[in-house]
């Protein structure tokens, strides 16, 4: 580089390009178009399904995700609108987690299906229950999925 000496080890050659582009083996059988396995959550659809569903300023959600990115993304949409949100640890079930339930006062709970068995485990340990929705896939009833697909 313009005269500069330089004792490091020089770098290797790149690969050589595939003009083609026949041989992609991290590609194989992967069709771009099909999109991701999971789509994303958008903080905005949250903001709007919450209003839909009655939530605003001052309500209590606890959010029971283990996916942080969709955890992030539901908060945020969640706190655009003025809600406190409450994450919970899925990985103390059972009168912990209850605990931190009814310490949250929440009016709604999002609870990830995978997460389902921590959330079963608080089941006769409160008084009062919150509503719920279930994020994910396997979801029959009151999916969180769904109904950010009907805001689209």
């Amino acid at each position: 580089m313009y005269g500069v000496i330089s004792s490091a080890t020089p770098l290797a050659a790149p690969a050589s390009r595939d003009p083609d582009r026949r041989f992609r083996p991290a590609l194989a059988g992967v069709d771009r178009r099909a999109g991701p396995a999971a789509a994303a959550i958008c903080p905005h659809r949250v903001a709007r399904w919450a209003c839909g569903e009655g939530l605003g300023a001052g309500t209590t959600v606890a959010l029971l995700v283990a996916d942080l990115g969709q955890a992030e993304a539901i908060r945020l949409g969640l706190a655009r609108i003025g809600t406190h949100v409450t994450v919970l640890d899925g990985t103390r079930p059972g009168q912990p987690l209850a605990d931190s339930l009814v310490r949250s006062d929440a009016a709604l709970v999002i609870v990830d299906t995978a997460l389902s068995d921590a959330y079963a485990s608080v089941m006769g340990r409160l008084a009062t229950y919150p509503a719920v929705w279930w994020n994910g896939p396997g979801a029959d009833f009151a999916s969180l999925d769904l109904a950010l697909d009907e805001q689209a």
